[in-house]
């Protein structure tokens, strides 16, 4: 099922499934997204306004578990099959990371202006492969920062449990400003709930009126 309230923000799911930031990531440049897209595919590049690449990272769909990324570049765990990533080189910049982590849509939270990682990984690699600021922090009790916020080169939405001062630090490293949300009827997890660039956002299915107003508001869209 797919519902569009504008040009710039709409609602969707795949095969009934709300959580529609697992199988997917997008940056200003390009939108990458599970394969078997069908009509849906279109629809995406609408709203996003990028190329839309259908592809998987070591054979799996949810590419937005396994990959953090900006414009300039994308970083996939280390099991991503060598004919996944020549894939994407034609879009974006690839990088491996080479570390045990594996779910690092989970772990890092960027735009292009800068970069938060979990403790638990390696900043000099993210700092080389992004060319970017990189700070290692948790945002609350959260070390899974990439799992709670959706941010832009615009602006960013952040999980509600997080404090003024977790939200100042994040608009202070990724130079955006941000604000509190939820999705899918009351989940703060973001980055599973939700795509989104410069351009435009998609939502998951069940995110309820007041959250889309929110969201688009927050994010500028």
């Amino acid at each position: 099922m797919l519902n569009w309230r504008n040009e710039m923000i709409g609602k969707m799911d795949f095969e009934g499934v709300p959580f529609i930031g697992a199988y997917g990531f997008c940056t200003d440049s390009v939108t990458m997204m599970r394969s078997n897209l069908g009509r849906k595919r279109k629809k995406v590049g609408d709203i996003l306004k990028t190329p839309v690449v259908e592809t998987v990272i070591g054979g799996s769909g949810l590419l937005g578990v396994f990959a953090a990324a900006t414009s300039r570049c994308v970083v996939l765990p280390y099991f991503v099959d060598d004919a996944e990533a020549e894939s994407m080189k034609e879009y974006t910049d690839v990088a491996v990371y080479p570390g045990k982590h594996t779910a690092l849509g989970n772990l890092v939270l960027a735009n292009d202006k800068g970069c938060i990682i979990s403790p638990e990984l390696d900043r000099t690699f993210f700092q080389d492969a992004l060319n970017t600021e990189v700070v290692k922090a948790s945002l609350g009790e959260f070390t899974t920062v990439g799992s709670i916020g959706v941010v832009t080169n615009k602006a960013g939405v952040l999980h509600p449990a997080l404090s003024e001062e977790d939200k100042e630090f994040v608009e202070e490293l990724l130079h955006v400003p941000c604000d509190t949300a939820t999705a899918n009827r009351g989940v703060g997890y973001l980055r599973l709930c939700l795509l989104a660039n410069s351009n435009g956002a998609l939502v998951g299915q069940l995110t309820t009126g007041p959250e889309l107003v929110r969201i688009e508001d927050i994010l500028e869209v």
